[in-house]
């Protein structure tokens, strides 16, 4: 269920007097209570490892550290990390740092984990092949709402590519709150929504190889898959074993199709 949340609600403030929010990085904090709330409830992450993804000024944190086992959170602005050190000390394990580069394995362990989020517009498309490409037990992400077809978008849609098909393989997904500007200190020019992923298959893959292998099949939309990966002959054997023509495209095959068409290249490397 989609929930739409009133513009004239209370507000928190969580920008600390004097604080000048960084454009370039995107910084715009949620100040919303019910959205934060909703947030909360929806990741479901009562007793688990969570990865908090660009805490900000920590809308979302205290609400994660009374419920998770264990939380880390990355944050790229040295000036909030000193605000969030100071605010939460040892109970919040901090890496200053960006998430596309930070070693986030290393940081969540062999344990299963989950990642939550309030993913600033400029890099939302990067952190989300990120964390797909690591295949997390769920994800919780406040996005554009322009962003969130590229979870759900079908075959053959103008947005389909590999965040849906790596989506559509392992995971259930679906918008579960609508998050206008206003929502927002200080407000963006567009509306957000919170995207939810949950896990609902064992994945078989190599999270990085998947995507190496998607990127390469999609990277020139109108060609064939075979000439996207570079008329490799295997994957001729590949199409005509599972039942598709020689001159299938990626943006045609739905998600276990190409998840097929991956395991069947894999094997015939072996």
């Amino acid at each position: 269920m989609i929930h739409n949340m009133s513009t004239n609600e209370p507000k928190l403030n969580p920008v600390p007097a004097g604080f000048v929010p960084n454009k370039a990085l995107g910084q715009n904090f949620l100040s919303s209570e019910s959205i934060i709330e909703a947030i909360l409830d929806a990741a479901q992450v009562e007793g688990k490892r969570v990865l908090e993804i660009g805490p900000g000024t920590g809308a979302l944190t205290s609400g994660l550290l009374s419920r998770a086992a264990f939380l880390a959170a990355v944050e790229k602005d040295g000036r909030l990390c000193d605000l969030l050190s100071e605010r939460y000390g040892e109970t919040l394990t901090l890496l200053h740092a960006d998430v596309l580069d930070a070693d986030i394995p290393a940081l969540m362990g062999q344990q299963p984990w989950h990642a939550v989020g309030n993913l600033p517009y400029y890099a939302t498309t990067p952190i989300v092949v990120r964390l797909l490409s690591l295949l997390p037990e769920s994800m919780t992400l406040m996005v554009q709402k322009e962003a969130a077809p590229r979870f759900f978008a079908p075959p053959k849609d103008r947005v389909y590519g590999p965040v849906a098909v790596v989506t559509g393989c392992f995971y259930e997904a679906k918008v579960v709150v609508d998050a206008p500007r206003s929502c927002f200190n200080p407000p963006p020019e567009v509306d957000s929504v919170v995207v939810r992923l949950a896990r609902n298959a064992q994945p078989s893959v190599d999270g990085a190889a998947f995507h190496s292998f998607l990127k390469q099949a999609f990277s020139m939309r109108r060609k064939t898959l075979y000439n996207n990966l570079s008329k490799d002959d295997r994957l001729l054997i590949a199409l005509s074993a599972l039942g598709f023509p020689a001159d299938a495209r990626a943006e045609a095959l739905p998600p276990e199709a190409l998840l097929q068409i991956y395991h069947a290249l894999q094997q015939t490397k072996e």
